[in-house]
């Protein structure tokens, strides 16, 4: 690996997130080292294909994003429902609820 044995990464700097950033790019180049056998520097790939390659990533990147978000809006909607399911059982009146949760669907 060209990681050097002797740099501390934990606890580098005093923000969490950017430790974690961090030790991700790390990781992510120890991987790359193991599957290709040398560094981004030592890589000498034409520019289009680099070009090529970051299309792609960021494709797969609107991909995952994309479905995340279905899944945010999926949990905010039941959440929505949770609520108005809650609020009419305090007020004794469960039946309705289910009638709005239905009518603003």
């Amino acid at each position: 690996m060209t990681v050097n044995p002797n740099v501390e990464l934990e606890g580098l700097t005093d923000d969490p997130i950017v430790n974690q950033v961090v030790d991700l790019i790390v990781k992510r180049h120890i991987q790359g080292m193991e599957k290709f056998g040398k560094t981004m520097e030592d890589n000498q790939r034409p520019i289009n294909e680099w070009v090529d390659e970051t299309i792609e990533e960021l494709l797969d990147a609107i991909h995952y994003l994309v479905k995340t978000k279905t899944i945010f809006d999926k949990f905010k909607a039941d959440n929505k429902r949770l609520k108005a399911a809650l609020e009419a059982l305090e007020k004794g009146s469960f039946k309705n609820a289910e009638d709005k949760t239905e009518a603003t669907s």
